[in-house]
């Protein structure tokens, strides 16, 4: 009998301390979004893929499919004279509602700029982000110019992070435990999320379901934290430190 005492005993004191190692990350996690600047994770100007303004709609199409992405900044003249961000989704809404491909003007269907300095600090920017409702910004260095880009997935990934392990490789990211529940890595992709579980989760400038979760709670992550929506329940099944790691999805 005193020997499952002492390794209940030892039980305890591991998960206590497993807790408070956890508790710790989280503290850390919030400083290290208050040290880290813009310039530290945003895409540089180098790699951004950017839409000329007076772009052709075959052109500006084109250059969506190649690149895989689904924002571009807008140029006028020079990159350092952006106009504003082009959307995917808008742009999709925008040919749905147009007569006539001649007629297509990208200022049009193009969003606001958004425009930061690079030193900017991520705590700051994440929650302007949330006040004026935008995901993406142009990061511009001292002197005005542009320097990159920066957006609400570039500050989640500092949350929930791209994190790997030895079994990452074989372990499938969307697994189904029930008829009603699937646990899912926090990288897994949303919209393949909805076409495998039948939902309509929003899509809108977040790609991951990691990214879903933080938004939703805009906070540091805490596990088994829970999000109710009206199409399901997402619980917070393991976190890593201060980063989101996997998900179950319930459905109601």
């Amino acid at each position: 009998m005193s020997f499952f005492k002492r390794v209940l005993k030892k039980s305890r004191s591991e998960e206590e301390a497993n807790q408070s190692i956890e508790t710790q990350n989280m503290i850390n996690g919030i400083v290290e979004l208050t040290e880290t600047s813009v310039k530290d994770v945003y895409v540089p100007r180098i790699d951004v893929v950017f839409i000329e303004e007076d772009t052709t709609l075959p052109n500006a199409i084109k250059i969506m499919e190649e690149s895989g992405h689904s924002r571009f900044p807008v140029y006028k003249d020079t990159l350092d004279d952006i106009i504003g961000i082009l959307y995917l989704k808008d742009l999709i809404l925008y040919i749905y509602n147009l007569d006539d491909e001649s007629s297509f003007n990208i200022t049009d269907v193009i969003r606001k700029p958004y425009f930061v300095p690079e030193s900017k600090k991520l705590d700051s920017l994440l929650r302007e982000f949330k006040r004026l409702h935008v995901h993406i910004a142009i990061a511009v260095d001292e002197y005005g110019g542009v320097s990159g880009i920066v957006s609400m997935e570039d500050i989640i990934e500092e949350i929930v992070g791209d994190i790997q392990d030895e079994f990452d490789n074989e372990i499938e990211e969307i697994i189904k435990i029930d008829d009603k529940s699937w646990l899912c890595d926090a990288r897994a992709n949303i919209d393949d999320i909805n076409e495998k579980l039948g939902l309509e989760i929003d899509t809108t400038d977040i790609e991951t379901i990691g990214g879903y979760v933080f938004n939703q709670i805009g906070e540091i992550p805490v596990k088994f934290e829970k999000i109710d929506t009206p199409e399901m329940t997402i619980i917070i099944t393991e976190v890593y430190g201060h980063k989101i790691k996997r998900v179950k999805l319930v459905k109601k």
